[in-house]
């Protein structure tokens, strides 16, 4: 239909995957889903920032969550880029 938003593959990925990181990270654990996939997390946004650039991953294309917390299904985020 138009005007349908296709789901982001990550969003989806993170949503079936979202009781199985609250269990296995500490609340508040940042968490990195590129691809359907875990491929990062540390303590904090800063850390994992790095974590991602080290193994050449860009951060606006991968999905951040924290463990433990719980997200709405629909958010408008605004991203300003200095």
């Amino acid at each position: 239909m138009e005007g349908e938003q296709v789901p982001d593959p990550d969003e989806v990925a993170f949503r079936k995957m979202k009781p199985m990181i609250d269990q296995t990270y500490p609340h508040g654990q940042f968490v990195a889903i590129h691809e359907g996939r875990i491929v990062a997390d540390a303590a904090t946004f800063d850390e994992l920032s790095t974590a991602l650039d080290a193994m050449g991953k860009d951060s606006a294309e991968t999905l951040v969550v924290q463990a433990g917390v719980d997200y709405p299904e629909n958010a408008v985020i605004f991203l300003h880029m200095p």
